[in-house]
């Protein structure tokens, strides 16, 4: 009986012994052969992401400072108020015209039965003022920010006779859009 049972003992030890250590074991060396094989290619990525960021990086670099500037000024990554305000009193004052009454208002184009998140990748600003001038001054200065780097639409422009009694001078409101990424 002895003869038969240090068989029966042996074969239920290694059976413990894989159902309790080495089963366990295997399975475990398992998920890190896969979290292994995820890693190498979150690397491989990350290898192929920074080739594309320095290809990129070395594309920018070959663009001029000044040509960056102006594609800057073209569409800006944030809106600057005062920097726009001050573009267009620039483009004024070569008319002799002062802008007065400025009100900046940003815009939602967004309708309301729109639901979701806004995909646009870029915002909106409403520039109002009021200029006082002759109709010809006007007109090249609207002209002029047409030409202007900033991308702008003018949205409206409403004319008042002035008040000063000037018959050749009037005092218009306008209003424009401008745009800025997000």
């Amino acid at each position: 009986m002895t003869r038969l049972a240090f068989p029966i003992i042996l074969i239920l030890l290694s059976v413990g012994l894989f159902f309790g250590f080495i089963d366990p074991t295997y399975n475990e060396i398992q998920i890190i052969l896969q979290e292994e094989t995820r890693f190498d290619q979150a690397l491989d990525k990350s290898k192929e992401l920074q080739e594309v960021r320095d290809r990129l990086l070395s594309r920018y670099n070959t663009f001029s400072t000044n040509d960056l500037d102006r594609l800057t000024k073209l569409l800006p990554d944030n809106v600057d108020n005062v920097r726009l305000v001050l573009d267009i009193d620039n483009i004024a004052s070569v008319y002799g015209i002062r802008i007065k009454n400025v009100a900046i208002s940003k815009t939602d184009d967004r309708q309301a039965s729109v639901i979701g998140p806004d995909k646009k990748p870029y915002e909106q600003v409403l520039l109002s003022f009021s200029v006082t001038s002759a109709y010809e001054s006007l007109i090249q200065f609207i002209k002029d920010i047409e030409k202007s780097l900033r991308i702008v639409d003018v949205t409206e422009i409403s004319l008042i006779p002035s008040k000063t009694g000037e018959s050749n001078l009037y005092e218009y409101n306008i209003g424009i859009k401008t745009y800025w990424l997000k």
